[in-house]
């Protein structure tokens, strides 16, 4: 399994190193899905019938927050007809920051709630870094920032590989 990983690795990051533009809209589309599911299930784990309390309201707000970040993202092909792609990224930049921020505020309120606040927090951050990104990168150098992180995939993909071959050299049925 190690080495199929890492063939499945290497045939990925080819392919996003020889056609980075397609890769940036795949992780793009990608990333708009995984919102939408996020708001989503979020909204699905609520207790509707409990008392409106804070909690209650932030965790509203920031699935909803991510639903619409997801849903502009999902829609962007249409979209880009109405809005700038550049002015697109910045809202739904806004739209995970703000949801990160909700997030934050959520775990600070209600800290006691939560197992391991600092994960949770570590979570509700990467959203807002997630939004920066989205806002301040120019989607131009999305296509050099996925070559690089596709070398970086494939150095990793050969280490998988070595590995592999190494747990199949060490193992007494490789005789």
């Amino acid at each position: 399994m190690t080495a199929l990983r890492g063939i499945v690795m290497i045939l990925a990051g080819i392919f996003a190193f020889l056609m980075p533009a397609q890769a940036v809209k795949f992780v793009l589309l990608a990333g708009g899905g995984l919102l939408l599911v996020d708001g989503c299930l979020g909204l699905a784990s609520m207790d509707f019938a409990s008392r409106r309390v804070h909690a209650y309201y932030l965790a509203l707000s920031r699935n909803l927050l991510c639903i619409a970040a997801g849903a502009i993202v999902l829609a962007s092909g249409f979209l880009t007809g109405l809005f700038t792609l550049s002015f697109l990224a910045t809202v739904v930049g806004l739209l995970v920051i703000l949801a990160g921020l909700v997030e934050l505020v959520s775990i600070l309120m209600d800290h006691e709630r939560y197992a391991s606040p600092m994960m949770a927090m570590v979570g509700g951050g990467l959203y807002v870094v997630a939004g920066l990104v989205l806002i301040f990168m120019p989607l131009s150098s999305a296509a050099v920032l996925m070559r690089l992180a596709t070398i970086l995939l494939i150095a990793y993909a050969l280490s998988l590989l070595y590995r592999a071959w190494r747990i199949r050299a060490a193992s007494p049925d490789a005789g």
